[in-house]
């Protein structure tokens, strides 16, 4: 294992970032697909991939000041890690105005999207409409890296990140076909099925409104 891990860790986990660095440093096909197995076999693990991104965050920061919506992100962080909690969820990280969380249930998954952006509804109304806070949640399902409570990789994170960041509005829940393969949701008839191709990939997805779904029925 290489001993300069702490010049530039991968994320601050010991055993992992010394795997990959191993990993990295492989050439041989045989010893490559071993350490490959080896990783996944140590942190491999399957479940939800829930990643929320703060409506509007980059264009209003500009016109009312980042020192204002770095208090929002404040307030909002406060709100999501204990619904996160409460649905049987992990929160791995906060980036920015992004919160990145592991279920091992899209049900909870699904269930605790819900009930933040209903936290945040109630919350909204002690506040003008500057101060006011939405989010758009992207939620998919597949196997990950799951690093302790540090990190995530997988294809499921960066589709729930396409999802969440680049295709959901404010107050909206997109749920990949196969979250929703995996869960016992029910499906509401205002959901629309929908297509997304983004770098080459196509995603198929539900579109959850938050306005139009008692989530406390779900629960």
């Amino acid at each position: 294992m290489a001993d300069d891990l702490h010049l530039n860790p991968l994320t601050g986990h010991r055993e992992f970032d010394g795997l990959i660095t191993d990993f990295a440093n492989l050439r041989e096909h045989d010893e490559i697909e071993a350490a490959r197995a080896a990783i996944w076999e140590k942190f491999g693990v399957e479940g939800a991939v829930f990643i929320s991104d703060m409506a509007s965050f980059s264009s209003t920061s500009r016109k009312i000041g980042v020192c204002h919506f770095l208090k929002m992100i404040h307030r909002t962080r406060q709100i999501i890690a204990p619904l996160i909690a409460d649905n049987n969820g992990l929160l791995i990280k906060c980036d920015a105005d992004n919160c990145y969380a592991f279920f091992e249930r899209p049900d909870d998954a699904i269930t605790a999207s819900f009930a933040v952006n209903a936290e945040l509804f109630a919350h909204n109304e002690e506040f003008s409409l500057a101060e006011q806070i939405y989010l758009s949640v992207g939620i998919d399902y597949g196997r990950v890296l799951l690093v302790g409570d540090i990190d995530f990789f997988g294809d499921p994170v960066n589709t729930a990140s396409k999802l969440g960041e680049d295709l959901a509005v404010k107050a909206e829940t997109l749920v990949t076909k196969r979250a929703i393969d995996h869960s016992t949701f029910e499906i509401p008839e205002t959901a629309e099925r929908m297509v997304a191709r983004i770098s080459e990939i196509e995603i198929k997805y539900l579109r959850l409104p938050m306005t139009e779904i008692d989530w406390d029925k779900q629960a």
